[in-house]
């Protein structure tokens, strides 16, 4: 019986947060193509992002202007950052050296639920 109820929490739990990002208006394909000239920049590949990277990080943030937008855009630079094996300094200073300033860290394990 716990473990039904157990399941049940979390199928609960991932239909809300699946509710929350249908409502967000910006996909992961839409942050990918904003983040994909920041590539070499995140893998090591120079000391700087390009000025076409930080164009995109900007469009990103802008972008995200709602809760559920910005969620989003967490969960898919987190699944990102793994799959390109991105350095976490790097992640780390992208939105500084392209402007920015951030209310959360960039990191693989930022809680994205917490983000308002």
């Amino acid at each position: 019986m716990k473990t039904i109820s157990a399941i049940a929490v979390v199928l609960l739990a991932a239909l809300a947060f699946q509710q929350q990002l249908a409502r967000a208006a910006i996909t992961c394909p839409v942050v990918v193509n904003d983040m994909e000239p920041c590539l070499p920049f995140l893998q090591g590949d120079g000391a700087f992002p390009s000025a076409e990277c930080c164009n995109g990080v900007r469009a990103l943030y802008a972008a995200a202007n709602t809760k559920a937008d910005r969620q989003a855009t967490c969960e898919c630079l987190k699944k990102a950052y793994r799959q390109v094996h991105a350095l976490l300094s790097a992640a780390r200073e992208l939105p500084e050296d392209c402007g920015l300033s951030l209310p959360y860290p960039i990191t693989p394990d930022v809680d994205c639920t917490q983000i308002q």
